[in-house]
């Protein structure tokens, strides 16, 4: 039986010849990565950096790059990034993969005026598989918006709540978490849920959308939680997608999800003209993967 039947059916489903740049792929993970992204068939792999530095780790790591398209740039990872937004905004590439360089080199020049930058606030989307959890599960924001406030995060929500329609989840239910469900004034994020949710109900972020909280994380995601503390909820013990109130909560649990759950996931950056895949040296080979077939499907449908 495969451990991540959901996950694993995202990849099989996700299947295209769609282009997608790989930035600055310096790195013998990267370019595994490329390969097996070959082998699914999943896309297109475009690789963008320096080109004699390329083929000489994959002659050293004895990685194979025949039929692979090597867009040659300076061996430095910011205009290689400037190149691949180029190439976005000339129509030859429709998602892009972070190679080897930092977070901040490949995004700095996506979020500039003159980059990649929509009127939608930039975000990241993650899809956990649990075995205790019967759905995949959508995490708000764990990677990119350190400290967000209610406005902004109205606009990830919005976000997340169009591509989890995209990849065919309907009717998304909604639970802003924070470290209580009772609104305290000391505490900003049972303020923002309160706020989030008047918003909802006064003129609905997206359509067909539960948004209820704020939640525990435990009667967020435990219907017995609820029911002992007396909650009565559409949402309490099936969210699809669970709202955090900053950075620091976000990146701890979708850790602890990972490596204390035994949870896979895929992610994607949203907001700019194109999916983005954030992947990290720790990312194990399927949930770049999985990243990867998450950016295509959401690529396919814009």
């Amino acid at each position: 039986m495969d451990k991540y039947p959901l996950l694993e059916k995202m990849i099989k489903d996700a299947k295209s010849d769609i282009p997608l740049g790989v930035v600055y792929p310096l790195s013998a993970p990267a370019l595994e990565t490329v390969l097996d992204l070959i082998k699914l068939q999943l896309c297109t792999p475009i690789l963008i950096g320096p080109k004699d530095l390329i083929l000489e780790l994959a002659a050293k790591e004895k990685l194979s790059l025949g039929g692979v398209e090597i867009v040659d740039t300076p061996n430095d990872p910011i205009l290689a990034t400037k190149k691949a937004v180029e190439m976005v905004k000339g129509g030859k590439l429709a998602v892009l993969m972070k190679g080897s360089l930092h977070t901040e080199d490949l995004m700095g020049p996506i979020v500039q005026r003159d980059g990649l930058r929509t009127d939608r606030r930039t975000s990241h989307l993650f899809l956990f598989e649990l075995e205790r959890y019967p759905k995949l599960l959508g995490i708000s924001d764990c990677v990119v918006n350190i400290a967000p406030n209610a406005p902004q995060k109205v606009q990830i929500l919005k976000s997340s709540l169009e591509a989890l329609n995209k990849l065919g989840v309907a009717e998304v239910k909604v639970a802003i978490i924070a470290a209580t469900e009772v609104v305290n004034a000391s505490m900003q994020a049972t303020t923002d849920a309160k706020e989030i949710v008047d918003i909802h109900k006064a003129n609905p972020i997206h359509a067909a959308t539960i948004i209820e909280g704020p939640f525990g994380f435990d009667n967020a995601i435990s219907i017995d939680s609820a029911t002992t503390k007396g909650i009565i909820s559409n949402v309490a013990g099936d969210p699809d997608l669970l709202l955090v109130p900053d950075l620091q909560v976000g990146n701890i649990l979708y850790k602890s999800l990972v490596y204390m759950a035994g949870a896979e996931c895929a992610g994607t950056i949203l907001g700019a003209q194109v999916p983005i895949i954030l992947t990290s040296r720790s990312d194990s080979v399927f949930s770049r993967v999985a990243s990867t077939a998450m950016a295509i499907l959401l690529a396919k449908q814009p």
